[in-house]
């Protein structure tokens, strides 16, 4: 660029002035945007995952409860069918003799398990979770007597202690226990959610 000054000309060079720096600083704030935002994708996909989980144990916990209410009704009104149930599939069923694990799914074959019918009558419930209907199982575990050794059942309910002193009965019973699962954890399909089991111990 050429001026004249006072009958001088005065030659400036004005190239080469800009270094760059706008360009520098769009990119950092792109990319800190760019992070903010990553960052606020994973939380929201947290969140969601999250409230999905709950929901699905909620509506799990429903559905085990329906199967536990429903599977001790069955057993009530058909034990003697129940009792031969288990003489006949002993090893998965009768715990009479040694210890059931806490959680019989990984102990009690899947064919032993009773699916809970889908409907809208008395018997039936019909689940949010159409391909995955509740089911319970039912064990014998024996006599219902804290020092009944070698007996599948461990402990007292409120039902085998008699009087303020909690004197033992002198006919316990036999204790069956009632496991009621929202959903087969064997599948593939169910290995990420969530597993609710319901137990309930009946004297007979």
């Amino acid at each position: 660029m050429i001026r004249i000054q006072k009958n001088q000309t005065v030659k400036m060079n004005l190239i080469g002035r800009q270094q760059g720096a706008a360009l520098a600083v769009s990119l950092l704030l792109l990319i800190i945007v760019t992070l903010v935002g990553l960052a606020g994708m994973r939380g929201t996909l947290l969140q969601e995952r999250m409230a999905g989980g709950a929901y699905d144990r909620e509506t799990g916990f429903q559905a085990a409860e329906a199967a536990l209410i429903l599977g001790a009704r069955n057993f009530s009104n058909n034990r003697r069918a129940w009792d031969a149930v288990i003489d006949a599939n002993a090893t998965d069923l009768d715990c009479s003799s040694r210890t059931c694990a806490a959680n019989p799914s990984g102990q009690v074959a899947a064919a032993r398990w009773t699916s809970v019918s889908s409907g809208t009558t008395d018997g039936d419930f019909t689940a949010i979770d159409t391909t995955n209907p509740p089911q319970f199982v039912v064990q014998r575990m024996g006599l219902c007597s804290s020092t009944g050794a070698g007996t599948g059942f461990t402990g007292t309910t409120d039902q085998n202690e008699g009087g303020p002193g909690g004197a033992q009965l002198n006919s316990p019973g036999t204790c069956y226990r009632i496991t009621a699962r929202a959903i087969d954890p064997a599948a593939a399909i169910n290995a990420e959610r969530a597993q609710v089991f319901l137990q309930a111990t009946y004297r007979m």
